[in-house]
């Protein structure tokens, strides 16, 4: 059964299918974008706010949390907005991506367009970052509408214009967060080495330049802005917190990427005896070859060169989206054969992603809105809270500002009602009286489970 018309154009028997999907992932999105905001949110907020003018979200912050799409919508969503409205702009983009992986898969037929679309649909990474207000989400819609470009050029109904469109698509997309260079450097690749198998490299080379010339140049455009604004600015290019590499976190970081990508959180070494015959499999699949550049320089170029450059702040799963994107892409044509062994697999896929979705929904990034529900409830006209560590001002100040509560920050022990602790909730109840120095009681706490949040505990001044 054909997934496209003969003009390229999905066909029609696919849309409502792709809007019933669509709408499960929306779901899944809204509910899980229910709590305050979290540490990264707080600070883009609170830098969407100290900006003032869309003009100063491009100049003025310097600052690796900014966003800059992200921000400017914060800016208009407002100080103290509801948070479900700051996160507004990714639920959208998320649902968005649902629709446009489901006509990458619409290529092959109407059964596999749907499987991927609702492998994007449910996969926990997506719903965590499709629901938060940070840059991912749109970041992820441009890089699949550029995969989508990308693979009618070479393999189905090429659009018209379609160097232009991948232009607009990867400026938007960088905008919304610089990660997506990862994402057209392997689209580059593709592009190249889909054309060497017909010419020599340099024709092949010229092709690529060709389809993705103004691509680059967006890419180049945006990070050109991002230099010239911090070498304006007397502070540089400010980042939040550097962790140096280490090979145990960049191991964690990728097993975590393909637990929550396919729903399955299990032990490393389970991940990494598996995952590489499984991958070996797929790519065997006679239908992935016109594909398969992309998905090898996304799934395993990616973290080689991270490997081998060993940048700072690499143990995170979401540096890792776009290998996540084409694990999904991946997965979806094998676990769309018409066999019922393969129903297996896409069942438990889905139920894993589903399980470990609500599991991320009722956790609500260990919503740190409680603490202002804790001290509103025993201190209903205001109240002083230490902090110990800095950053964390801005989760509270957030959180208070969206509940209406008039909180204020102490200089000292002597001044607090309460003390907010970042960090494991059950390792810091018991140094919390020798570190403040007064006797603190633990009222309150937050855990996280899943890819985004925040540890921590609320502590009341025993009067």
């Amino acid at each position: 059964m054909a997934g496209e018309a003969s003009n390229g154009t999905a066909d029609r028997r696919l849309w409502p299918w792709l809007a019933a999907i669509a709408l499960i992932g929306f779901a899944l999105r809204i509910a899980a974008a229910s709590g305050d905001y979290w540490l990264d949110e707080a600070w883009s907020a609170l830098f969407a706010r100290e900006a003032g003018t869309p003009g100063r979200v491009f100049f003025a912050i310097n600052h690796d949390n900014n966003h800059y799409l992200n921000t400017l919508w914060l800016q208009l969503a407002g100080w103290g907005s509801p948070p479900m409205l700051g996160r507004t702009l990714s639920i959208l983009c998320g649902t968005a991506g649902i629709v446009v992986a489901g006509l990458i898969g619409a290529r092959r037929n109407i059964r596999v367009a749907c499987v991927t679309a609702l492998l994007f649909a449910v996969s926990p990474i997506l719903v965590t970052y499709g629901s938060e207000a940070r840059g991912y989400a749109p970041m992820l819609l441009a890089l699949l509408s550029a995969i989508w470009i990308v693979d009618r050029e070479l393999h189905g109904a090429p659009l018209r214009h379609a160097p232009l469109w991948l232009g607009i698509v990867t400026l938007t997309g960088m905008l919304a967060h610089a990660s997506l260079l990862f994402g057209i450097a392997a689209l580059t690749g593709w592009v190249a080495v889909d054309a060497k198998r017909h010419r020599d490299w340099r024709p092949a080379l010229a092709k690529a330049l060709r389809l993705m010339g103004r691509a680059i140049l967006a890419v180049v455009a945006v990070i050109a802005l991002a230099l010239v604004s911090a070498m304006a600015s007397s502070d540089g290019f400010r980042i939040g917190s550097l962790a140096s590499f280490s090979f145990t976190a960049f191991v964690d970081a990728l097993a975590y990427m393909v637990a929550f990508t396919l729903g399955w959180p299990l032990p490393v070494p389970l991940w990494l005896a598996a995952l590489l015959p499984l991958s070996l499999a797929a790519i065997r699949h006679p239908a992935l070859h016109d594909r398969l550049p992309f998905l090898l320089l996304a799934i395993i170029g990616l973290p080689l060169v991270v490997l081998l450059f060993r940048p700072g702040n690499s143990a995170f799963p979401r540096y890792y989206l776009l290998s996540a994107i084409a694990l999904l892409l991946l997965a979806a044509e094998p676990l769309a054969v018409r066999r019922w062994f393969a129903m297996i697999p896409l069942y438990l896929v889905l139920t894993g992603c589903l399980i470990l979705d609500l599991q991320i929904i009722d956790n609500r990034r260990a919503d740190p809105g409680v603490a202002i529900d804790a001290m509103a409830e025993r201190a209903p006209g205001g109240a002083a809270v230490l902090i110990d560590n800095a950053r964390d001002s801005a989760v509270l100040e957030s959180a208070a500002a969206t509940h209406g509560y008039p909180l204020r920050f102490a200089a000292g022990c002597a001044d607090a009602d309460f003390l907010f602790a970042e960090g494991d909730p059950g390792k810091r109840t018991s140094a919390i009286p020798r570190l403040c120095g007064a006797n603190f009681r633990s009222i309150s706490g937050g855990q996280v489970y899943g890819l985004s949040g925040m540890d921590w505990r609320l502590y009341e001044r025993a009067r």
